[in-house]
């Protein structure tokens, strides 16, 4: 069973938020070479290392390219699914913080790893989301290029010189989540305009 195949179908299960964690986690590092410290983190790639440059195409039909940011802003990837319950729950939250910090020097990028743009669509009308929505056709950004290797949602924070700096698998359920104190440490390091 692929990744994307387990991750659905545990996703699929109805089990409350922490607990579909634990076992999402189980399920996608039982049986593979998959160190445990990569699985926890996420994905492969570590915090302090370069964020890899990646160019997807946008609900809006724009092109996104990391690097476009680098030296202006603090980038927050969000990997999500449709199938994902708790990627949906959080949407709320994510949405309050990106009000709150995109005139900050704040920008998020929620990327969808599947490819059903009428569901993708209807999802963040209903959720109220703002933010940009990028297509990853086929998970190539988010298996090759990011490297995942745990459950979803994974959320990637890069700060403006192009770096790694956090990583968070999970829901972020309740307002404010740990993030935004991150965003405040890391905007404090941005050159300012």
């Amino acid at each position: 069973m692929t990744l994307t195949a387990k991750l659905r179908f545990l996703n699929e299960s109805g089990l409350p938020g922490r607990l579909l964690s634990v076992v999402l986690f189980c399920a996608v590092t039982a049986g593979s070479a998959v160190p445990l410290h990569a699985g926890m983190a996420g994905m492969k790639i570590p915090v302090d290392a370069p964020a890899p440059d990646f160019t997807l195409k946008g609900l809006d039909g724009k092109d996104y390219t990391l690097s476009s940011y680098k030296g202006k802003k603090v980038v927050m990837i969000d990997f999500w699914a449709t199938w994902c319950n708790i990627c949906k729950r959080e949407m709320p939250v994510l949405e309050s913080v990106y009000k709150e910090y995109k005139e900050k020097g704040v920008e998020f990028l929620g990327i969808a790893l599947d490819e059903n743009v009428k569901k993708i669509t209807k999802i963040i009308t209903d959720k109220g989301v703002t933010y940009p929505i990028l297509l990853d056709v086929g998970a190539k950004v988010a298996t090759e290029v990011y490297k995942l290797a745990g459950p979803i949602p994974l959320k990637v924070v890069i700060d403006c010189e192009g770096i790694i700096r956090y990583t968070h698998v999970g829901d972020y359920p309740d307002y404010p989540p740990e993030v935004v104190f991150v965003f405040d440490e890391l905007l404090e390091e941005c050159p300012q305009p």
